[in-house]
């Protein structure tokens, strides 16, 4: 019986696909532009909004995940000196607020899919959006805003996708967001140090 049940629960998981809406180019960071002995310091935050019913703040344990995947970009990009949370004495300060909207109503058809064993199918689409505001120490800054999604698709010819499309798919959005961030920071100078910069305004 449980041998039975571990089966039906694998043709279940693998009769799903998740794929990335590709509104953000896929970005990979390019080498720091600024001199490497001197980079800068950068303090952040993170603040993680989502809900069926509205957008409201997400559970603690829903907060470090998203504040994980941030600090996980931060630290690769090896951009920065130092990273560290809400620091005043750090040169650079990125503020980040990720807002997760879905359809309440993909919970029906997701249903039905589920009843007809996966053939029917059915989708629901997360839309991200990311609000980054960065300022420098010497007045610097800059607020950049991002729109992507990605979309689960429960059929079971999606058996064959499941492999090359699955969960790791949602993280993987949010993440080419946060490196979008900081490749247009360096294309920005940020990461150039100019005592006579002038606000950048959106």
């Amino acid at each position: 019986m449980l041998k039975i049940l571990t089966v039906v629960l694998m043709a279940t998981l693998s009769g799903c696909a998740v794929f990335d809406g590709g509104n953000v180019p896929k970005t990979t960071l390019s080498a720091y532009e600024g001199d490497a002995s001197a980079k800068p310091s950068v303090s952040y935050t993170s603040m993680a909004m989502g809900g069926l019913s509205g957008p409201k703040e997400l559970p603690e344990a829903s907060q470090s995940i998203i504040e994980g995947e941030l600090l996980a970009v931060l630290e690769s990009s090896q951009y920065f000196s130092r990273i560290s949370k809400k620091d005043e004495a750090a040169d650079i300060s990125i503020s980040v607020t990720l807002t997760n909207r879905g359809n309440p109503a993909a919970l029906i058809p997701a249903f039905i899919t589920g009843l007809s064993l996966y053939t029917i199918p059915s989708w629901a689409t997360d839309h991200f959006d990311v609000v980054a505001n960065v300022e420098r120490r010497d007045g610097l800054s800059k607020s950049y805003v991002l729109a992507d999604s990605s979309t689960i698709v429960q059929w079971l010819p999606m058996i064959f996708v499941f492999p090359a499309k699955n969960f790791s798919v949602v993280p993987e959005v949010r993440k080419n967001m946060y490196k979008k961030v900081l490749s247009d920071m360096q294309k920005d100078g940020f990461f150039t140090y100019d005592q006579n910069s002038v606000a950048l305004v959106k």
